[in-house]
């Protein structure tokens, strides 16, 4: 009993510094994809740290599965090289499966924390971050302009940028738009710019005091138009609902409804999460024993290779699942199957066996043999 309790306080301690460590990471790189978005104009300066937290709260369930994987097995490894196994062992008569209620008291907590995340947390923050650039991409282009940068709009064939804002918050100063349609390409210069609208109820953005430089396809002619005041009709949007249309960001009952390729292809990622958490707490058991005299860099570099080929498992048959391969249920049977088998296998050879071959499949044996008779 004084064992488990000390295992599951230091399962708590080493969880929670591993995942303040790759949450840390994850954080920082989402900050900064995040803001270069900002930076960009393809999201509001303003949403910046709701996207932080969407983003956050996306990539939980493969944190916490991987953070619980590294404490469980640096946990036991550092049990095994200090001898404390030993004690173990000899305490009753207790055998390395006796660590699975240990580790099962402390995972399962988190094992059901990962599959409301991944479940119902995390699309639901894939759908917001949706909604959020729906948004601000559903502005009107003069809403989206600030002074200082470069706007794409009409899916690039139109380009403004503003030099500075004006004395009203419908003015701006020094504004220049470059423009390309089928006929040829415009650019129009002015000091400056305001926002109108006409008795239909369409806008329209006025420059003033500007030149427009026109030329034609095909022709190396430029035409030089001056101009008092010039005004160009902005686009008309369709107020498009505000909805997440992504599969990853649709709720578990859109999926069931539907049940596409695709929709079972995100029905088999959600589900994999909390399943591939208990497969990897298991599996850290028997891949955590060594002996103290040996080093501990074989035992990471298998850690290493399980967890990377089980990732790269799940999006393969992700894949597949979506090609058509296979249903969701089947793809769970199969893959997460698999990876039960071969965890049952590792514990066969720490419990019961010496070695991966019996002793007469081993060459080294026969050469014994062979060099003994050859003696005689």
């Amino acid at each position: 009993m004084i064992f488990k309790r000390s295992m599951v306080s230091e399962l708590a301690n080493s969880a929670g510094g591993v995942f303040t460590v790759l949450f840390t990471i994850v954080m920082a790189v989402g900050m900064v994809r995040i803001l270069s978005l900002a930076a960009g104009g393809r999201i509001d300066n303003t949403a910046v740290l709701q996207m932080v937290l969407y983003n956050a709260l996306t990539n939980l369930p493969p944190l916490l599965s991987l953070s619980l994987f590294i404490a469980v097995l640096m946990t036991l490894m550092r049990w095994w090289q200090d001898n404390e196994m030993v004690v173990w062992f000899c305490s009753g008569g207790q055998s390395l499966l006796a660590w699975i209620g240990p580790v099962l008291r402390f995972s399962v907590p988190l094992i059901l924390s990962i599959g409301v995340l991944s479940v119902v947390i995390s699309p639901w923050a894939r759908s917001q971050s949706e909604v959020t650039r729906t948004q601000f991409a559903q502005r009107d282009e003069v809403n989206r302009l600030s002074p200082g940068r470069f706007i794409e709009s009409m899916g690039g064939r139109r380009v403004f940028f503003i030099e500075s804002a004006g004395s009203n918050a419908n003015e701006v100063g020094r504004i220049f738009l470059a423009e390309r349609t089928s006929k040829g390409e415009s650019t129009v210069t002015a000091d400056s710019g305001s926002i109108e609208i006409n008795a239909e109820g369409d806008r329209y953005i006025v420059l003033h005091n500007g030149r427009r430089y026109e030329t034609d396809v095909g022709s190396p002619a430029t035409r030089l138009v001056e101009f008092d005041e010039y005004g160009m009709r902005l686009d008309i949007k369709i107020d498009a609902p505000l909805e997440a249309r992504k599969t990853s960001a649709q709720p578990m009952t859109v999926l069931f409804a539907g049940m596409t390729n695709e929709q079972q292809g995100e029905i088999f990622w959600r589900f994999s999460w909390p399943v591939s958490a208990l497969m990897l707490a298991l599996f850290a058991i028997p891949l955590s024993a060594s002996s103290p005299r040996a080093g501990r860099s074989l035992n990471l570099i298998v850690a290493a290779l399980v967890f990377i080929l089980y990732l790269n498992g799940i999006s393969v048959m992700q894949t597949w699942i979506e090609q058509g391969r296979f249903n969701y249920v089947s793809g769970l049977i199969i893959l997460h199957g698999f990876v039960f088998l071969l965890c049952v296998l590792f514990f066969v050879r720490r419990v019961w066996m010496m070695r991966w071959l019996p002793v007469w499949a081993n060459v080294w044996y026969w050469r014994h043999r062979l060099s003994a008779r050859e003696g005689k």
